[in-house]
């Protein structure tokens, strides 16, 4: 005798499952005689759960792109997701791009497209200036997505002449100067020294507005003694000291060793030697050698050089010189310098020091040499080359008009003026430039 055994448990799951008793059952047949079963199966599936949605649906990453500033001749690019975020396949039907010409559609795609849930069609828009003009494109995307048929997603984007810069330098300048005058006293330098002594005012008054706390001392080119010892700038006497000191007189040696006095009175045993009061560990020194001649030092000048480097570093030294440059002077009746100031000059160059021509302005060669006696940065390299026209110059946030030029070949702002630095100010120049693109 046979049973069917497991009726009862599908009629009763039937509902729950979604089942049609009368068509979808599964029967277990037991053999009572033998204990052999049998399993039939239908050959009709199952109903689906009725709350099941299978639906296509569409997400679109961005809706909106900007592209932003785009520098003429110059490359952009993006790309545009279109994800299927739905139970049932998403078909692509149709893309179309409505777009100025500087942007296009890299991508190309085989319509009809399918994604099946869960997959991405990532499309590559691209932007390639070639005018001043605002551009936008818009890709109306055609779908059999639940509710959004039609989907657009739009870009934008403008094409500049040229990007603006802002540059920003912290000054780092030395605020202590000492300064070591070395006076040629030879029978020739009567003149040259009163017109010094006469505007030794121009040469303080710049230091004390720049608010420089300076020493000074003056020697010879034939002895090391300071005449009139160390000078201090905070010395309500200091000009009618200078002036004084650097009218040395003429009776000294005709064979002028300018360096050698120097490298004497500033070595560690000299009498102007570090740990004294005139060479301070933190100060910048400055030697400015006043000659009409050229210098006879038994040393060369990279040795003497190489002195000075053993005393101070290369960023807290400089040597000026005054001296003939072989130029036309500016009044061979009262200045006419018996040899060019060839070694002085040769020291200057490994220094980064100044030189000036003996027979100019003494005002003006003592205005640039109080503003050399000191350390200010005056050269500004740009970081991006910079259109000329465009350059503007601000410190503390004050624009210069004047006091700076710009050097296109270098593309540097050099400070004229170093008067106008008298603090830890902001350096700060702003310019318009044209680049290499990104792409």
């Amino acid at each position: 005798m046979k049973w069917v055994w497991g009726l009862l448990f599908l009629l009763g799951c039937s509902q729950e499952y979604g089942i049609s008793p009368s068509e979808h059952l599964a029967s277990l047949i037991v053999d009572t005689a033998t204990y052999e079963t049998t399993t039939t199966v239908p050959t009709s599936g199952l109903t689906p759960p009725a709350d099941i949605d299978f639906v296509p649906r569409i997400f679109v990453d961005p809706i909106d792109y900007d592209f932003g500033d785009l520098l003429i001749n110059c490359h952009d690019e993006y790309d545009l997701t279109i994800s299927s975020i739905g139970t049932a396949p998403l078909v692509i039907e149709e893309l179309v791009y409505v777009n100025t010409p500087e942007l296009s559609m890299d991508t190309e795609v085989s319509l009809p497209f399918t994604l099946a849930p869960g997959e991405d069609l990532i499309i590559t828009f691209s932007y390639n200036e070639e005018d001043l003009h605002f551009d936008v494109g818009t890709l109306y995307i055609f779908s059999n997505a639940e509710g959004k048929h039609e989907q657009r997603a739009r870009h934008e984007g403008v094409g500049v002449p040229h990007g603006t810069q802002t540059d920003i330098f912290e000054q780092e300048e030395i605020r202590k100067s000492d300064i070591l005058f070395v006076i040629d006293n030879s029978c020739s330098m009567g003149q040259e020294q009163d017109l010094m002594s006469e505007n030794v005012e121009v040469f303080v008054d710049k230091l004390l507005l720049s608010g420089i706390d300076f020493l000074a001392a003056v020697i010879t080119t034939d002895d090391t003694t300071p005449v009139g010892g160390v000078m201090y700038g905070d010395d309500p006497s200091i000009i009618s000291q200078l002036s004084a000191a650097v009218d040395v007189g003429t009776g000294g040696d005709s064979r002028e060793k300018g360096q050698e006095m120097a490298m004497e009175a500033l070595s560690p045993t000299g009498i102007l030697g570090a740990g004294r009061d005139f060479q301070r560990e933190d100060a910048f020194l400055s030697v400015i050698v006043v000659s009409d001649e050229d210098d006879v030092s038994p040393l060369t000048e990279l040795e003497y050089y190489d002195f000075f480097m053993s005393i101070k570093d290369p960023d807290m030294f400089a040597w000026h010189s005054v001296v003939g440059t072989n130029a036309i002077p500016l009044d061979a009746a009262i200045c006419s310098p018996s040899a060019a100031g060839i070694r002085y000059m040769e020291q200057s160059l490994y220094s980064s020091g100044v030189i000036l021509d003996i027979c100019a302005d003494w005002g003006d060669s003592l205005s640039v040499l109080a503003e050399s006696s000191y350390r200010v940065e005056d050269t500004y390299p740009l970081s991006k080359k910079a259109i000329s026209t465009s350059v503007k110059v601000y410190i503390d946030g004050v624009e210069l008009t004047t006091g700076w030029s710009y050097n296109e070949v270098d593309n540097v702002v050099y400070l004229l003026d170093r008067s106008l630095i008298i603090g830890d100010e902001l350096f700060q120049v702003t310019y318009d430039y044209i680049e290499e693109c990104d792409f």
